[in-house]
């Protein structure tokens, strides 16, 4: 009988010692699981503020100085086409209050083109573009598009210059009043 205890006591001795073991392993395990999960949520956060600073989109807006436009009727805004270069002239026009925004600018094709400083998708930021060379750049979302592309319909959706429709008369681009009112939400 002093055996069978002697046995039973080992085997006791034994099983505490590998519920210890298995306790022990268990704890380190932990510890290691939330080393490996603060080291991961750090380096996102790193990745994170470090894309936000990279973009120089992310505070900036449109700053180029604004002018007026000729009235040309009561249903009429004018430009003059001697004021149009090749460097974006940006505009405002007064709609009950909103400063609707629009540039012109002549591209390399000879022609004059004209579009809303507002993006089709990107207006709530209330960006606008920046000339860049011979593109108009999204401030908010970074896409470019070349001068002689713009003035037309966004057919593709995404970000687009958003359309103004103009005509030129003599020596004046003529845009409507009531083109410019409609868009004034974008503003």
């Amino acid at each position: 009988m002093g055996k069978e205890k002697n046995l039973r006591r080992a085997e006791f001795r034994k099983t505490e010692k590998r519920k210890m073991m298995l306790r022990k392993r268990r704890e380190r395990n932990m510890k290691i699981m939330i080393a490996i999960s603060v080291i991961l949520i750090a380096m996102i956060c790193v990745v994170v503020v470090m894309s936000m600073s990279n973009n120089p989109n992310d505070y900036t807006k449109n700053t180029e100085p604004t002018q007026s436009s000729d009235v040309i009727s009561e249903t009429e805004i004018g430009i003059p086409l001697s004021d149009i270069g090749d460097k974006a002239s940006f505009y405002s026009f007064n709609a009950d209050g909103v400063d609707v925004k629009y540039f012109a600018v002549k591209g390399s094709d000879g022609d004059v083109h004209v579009a809303f400083d507002a993006c089709d998708v990107c207006y709530n930021s209330k960006k606008g573009y920046q000339h860049v060379g011979s593109n108009m750049k999204c401030i908010n979302c970074g896409n470019i598009y070349s001068v002689n592309s713009l003035g037309t319909e966004n057919t593709a959706g995404g970000c687009w210059p958003s359309y103004l429709p103009m005509r030129i008369d003599e020596d004046y681009v003529i845009i409507g009043k009531s083109d410019l009112e409609q868009k004034k939400w974008m503003f």
